[in-house]
């Protein structure tokens, strides 16, 4: 349970070494700068105010989105190929602060880089707009292929009019009819029909009232075709598909530009994290207070840390003068964890729910040991818990993760090891493929047996949350509360437990009566009114539903459990079945042994993090962690597409 132990720092240096000072803080990575809220008046050196850059900012934003856009453009049309951990883990260049800095004077050959891609995309968007248009002015006229009317002989002369068009299948009768009655003189021919729609070649008089009515009544749309288009719809066709052909040529033609500027790609991505330190370097400064001859910051950082921020700042500068002091009432410091190997993989699971309260403990140790056992049972298999923990350890080697997934992966490789342990006590070794008998027993030959030792774990759990919330009561000074919000629970739920023993009856109903007359007189201590204290008192018994509530959610140990083991037997029957059929049987048998195991596997696993996790989330943090602290966010090294062998910027 250790929350690191916080200090509240400010950093002064003379204004001419402002910029080696943020250098240093962001190549250590150790502190987190915070804005200074007031303007104080120090002595000697004056009133303090903001130092802020907005255009200077402004501009590396603009270039970084400048660089973005080109790095874009050659993803769009040439993405990065990735081998299967990179999908999960990205890929980044690896680079030496010597090769890294080189690049700060790029900036004329990436400009360079930039406009060839602005031209190159404006080029792409304009021959996808032409496309778009031939390939609609195709779609358009294939439903009159085979009319052959030159389609410059459409329109409005001075006796008639020639029109191709379209309107409803279901008024075609009806159009037909209207006009051989109103306009007998109309010459109407259907090219083509579908189920939805007719296409028609109409002449009638001009200037026709009746057939222009018909027209509208009965939703007529014209063919629009451009003015050069004069042929055959059929001639005028070829001579689209013909243009559509040049149009893709210069696309193949653009895209063969674009993988010219391929070998430049790494050029633009570490010109990026280049020109995005500095950005951050340049960003951070708002929060910075300046006279004309020096510069203020303030932070937070871990007192173990100081030391080492002195020295490395004593080494880049003559000025920097640190000064650390600890939070003062309505301070509230970030929070940092700090565990032992074994446990700080399990912070994973702690910061994905919520960091915790600077004033709580760190429950990480004590939710560690639960969900090692929790996961081990839900996985349930040792040939799985075996095949996890390889696959993890070398994610972890090849991936070589930082923070939050480096621990969700360590954290896979002991749940591995869990379930191995269970699987070894159990016998399931890829279900029943490995005949070794358990060292306990089969929880598929006596599911009760695993059902009531689930129960058994999750009783233990809760009692365990209670146990700290207690614990926290009493650390605060309140043991009284100790006493009435947890202790008098105790004597009721192990009251109402013992009620289920003869041998103890009579002494679990002491207790169980003990714990509720207890909780009936203190739970409602905090109401005025001596009714309202009573009353609140003895709807607090109500809450024994949640409890009960609670130790069913742990009946899903059981049930996942089981789950993973019935589906690892029904896959090995698979195998079986097929495997005696000769060679094909034999190979279909290892697909099925393996694909099947696999997919078992990663469910299971995926299962087993999940719900293990809500029996923390739900009924364990439930009972005494509040969280709502906010993480420790030290000011360092960020890059998106380069790895620096040092942290050094």
């Amino acid at each position: 349970m250790a929350i690191v132990e916080m200090k509240k720092i400010y950093l002064f240096a003379h204004r001419a070494e402002k910029e080696k000072m943020v250098r240093a803080l962001q190549s250590l990575g150790l502190v987190e700068i915070r804005q200074v809220e007031e303007k104080p008046t120090w002595k000697g050196c004056g009133d303090l105010r903001s130092i802020q850059e907005p255009e200077a900012l402004h501009r590396l934003e603009s270039r970084l989105n400048e660089i973005k856009y080109s790095l874009d453009l050659l993803a769009r049309h040439f993405p990065l190929k990735k081998g299967f951990l990179e999908q999960f883990a990205g890929s980044k260049m690896t680079l030496t602060p010597e090769e890294f800095s080189t690049f700060g004077a790029e900036g004329e050959q990436v400009d360079k880089i930039y406009q060839a891609c602005r031209r190159l995309d404006e080029g792409f968007t304009a021959l996808g707009n032409e496309e778009n248009r031939v390939e609609n002015l195709l779609s358009d006229l294939a439903p009159y292929r085979d009319l052959n009317l030159p389609l410059k002989e459409l329109g409005v002369s001075e006796r008639v009019s020639v029109r191709l068009g379209s309107l409803p299948a279901a008024s075609l009768a009806q159009f037909k009819d209207l006009l051989a009655r109103e306009a007998p003189e109309t010459h109407v021919q259907v090219v083509s029909q579908d189920k939805e729609v007719a296409h028609i070649f109409l002449i009638y008089l001009r200037d026709c009232p009746p057939v222009e009515a018909a027209l509208k009544e009965h939703n007529w749309t014209d063919l629009q075709v451009p003015a050069h288009l004069t042929a055959s719809p059929a001639q005028c066709m070829a001579q689209l598909e013909e243009k559509l052909a040049r149009e893709r040529e210069k696309g193949q033609g653009l895209l063969a530009q674009v993988e010219k500027l391929l070998p430049q790609r790494p050029r633009l991505m570490a010109y990026y994290d280049y020109l995005a330190l500095k950005r951050d370097r340049l960003a951070v400064t708002d929060n910075f207070l300046s006279t004309d001859q020096a510069v203020l910051m303030t932070g937070w950082a871990r007192a173990a840390d100081i030391p080492q921020i002195e020295e490395h700042l004593a080494q880049v500068g003559e000025t920097a003068t640190l000064l650390a002091r600890d939070p003062v009432e309505g301070e509230i410091p970030p929070v940092a964890l700090k565990n032992g190997p074994l446990v700080e993989p399990f912070e994973a699971v702690t910061n994905l729910y919520s960091t915790p309260s600077p004033k709580e403990i760190d429950p990480t140790a004590a939710l560690a040991p639960f969900f090692f056992v929790f996961f081990g049972i839900t996985l349930g298999d040792a040939g799985y818990g075996i095949l996890l923990t390889l696959l993890s350890l070398l994610l972890l080697k090849l991936m070589q993760p930082k923070g939050m997934g480096e621990q969700l992966i360590k954290l896979l490789a002991l749940g591995g090891g869990a379930a191995l342990c269970f699987g070894i006590l159990t016998g399931s070794w890829f279900g029943d493929m490995i005949n070794l008998p358990p060292l306990w027993f089969n929880p598929l030959d006596d599911p009760m047996k695993m059902l009531i030792f689930s129960m058994a774990l999750g009783v233990i759990h809760l009692f365990a949350g209670m146990a700290i919330q207690a614990y926290r009561s009493i650390a605060a000074g309140k043991p009284w509360d100790a006493v009435f919000d947890q202790g008098f629970w105790y004597l009721l739920l192990i009251g109402l437990m013992l009620l289920a023993l003869p041998a103890v009856a009579g002494l679990g109903k002491v207790l169980a009566i003990a714990g509720a007359v207890g909780l009936v007189l203190t739970q409602g201590r905090g109401q005025k009114n001596m009714v309202m204290k009573f009353f609140s008192g003895l709807l607090s018994l109500y809450d024994l539903t949640g409890y009960l509530s609670d130790v069913l959610s742990y009946s899903r140990l059981l049930a996942l459990g089981l789950a993973s083991g019935v589906i690892a037997v029904a896959i090995n029957t698979m195998g079986r079945l097929v495997g005696s059929a000769g060679v094909v049987g034999f190979v279909l048998m290892l697909i099925i042994l393996i694909g099947g195991h696999f997919f078992n596997l990663i469910i299971g696993t995926l299962g087993a993090y999940v719900h293990t996790s809500r029996l923390q989330y739900i009924e364990y943090f439930g009972k005494f962690f509040e969280g709502g602290g906010k993480a420790f966010t030290p000011f360092k090294i960020n890059t998106q597409y380069v790895d620096l062998e040092e942290r050094e910027a």
